[in-house]
């Protein structure tokens, strides 16, 4: 499903009859980036966000996901930070 290689991924979390989790993972072009999956609960399969009935990637608020998604990045924002290799002094300057 995927070629890249993720280097970090969250804990998942239930919204509903879904979990989600956030990848950390490097694209040959961009470098490290983040990107949801999602699944129906008990499902074995993970889905690319882009696959989510409401996604749409020009919504710069929630790109069409559940809103709890952004709770779920601050709740893990160093570990991801970390992952993506940003660190606090970044956001200083």
């Amino acid at each position: 499903m995927l070629d890249e290689t993720i280097d970090d991924t969250t804990p998942p979390i239930v919204l509903g009859k879904h979990e989600w989790v956030l990848d950390v993972y490097k694209d040959d072009f961009y470098g490290p980036l983040t990107r949801h999956r999602g699944r129906r609960v008990g499902d074995v399969r993970w889905r690319k966000d882009e696959e989510w009935p409401t996604y749409d990637s020009n919504n710069g608020a929630t790109g069409g996901l559940p809103k709890r998604l952004a709770w779920h990045f601050h709740r893990h924002r160093a570990a991801i930070e970390q992952a993506l290799g940003i660190s606090a002094q970044t956001e200083l300057f």
